[in-house]
């Protein structure tokens, strides 16, 4: 999974765990962030998962929302049919929505 942070490009990268742990200093425990959120599932290379940023984007708007800058893709186990059929990809993308007064977002 991969959790973008900020606007200037801070990410997290890591991988799902069933409970907290202790860190070091080359590896940390984080946590997805709570609050409302809008998904997307993506099946498709990765080259076009912007695309599924799009239409999140695109659906708040439509709807008066506004999302924050912290959204994060969590990204399937790599099967190996993935190789020769990458429509078989699946990337989940969730958008932390902002808790102010909703709005028309552009963008």
């Amino acid at each position: 999974m991969a959790l973008y942070l900020d606007a200037q490009g801070s990410v997290e990268v890591g991988a799902e765990v069933s409970e907290p742990f202790a860190g070091n200093d080359r590896v940390h425990c984080s946590q997805l962030p709570g609050g409302r959120v809008v998904t997307a599932t993506h099946f498709g290379p990765y080259t076009r998962l912007s695309e599924a940023h799009a239409a999140i984007r695109a659906w708040c708007a439509e709807h008066g929302l506004r999302w924050s800058v912290v959204c994060w893709e969590i990204y399937g186990h790599w099967e190996e049919s993935w190789n020769t059929d990458p429509s078989k990809i699946r990337t989940d993308v969730f958008y932390l929505l902002d808790t102010g007064l909703p709005a028309t977002v552009t963008g």
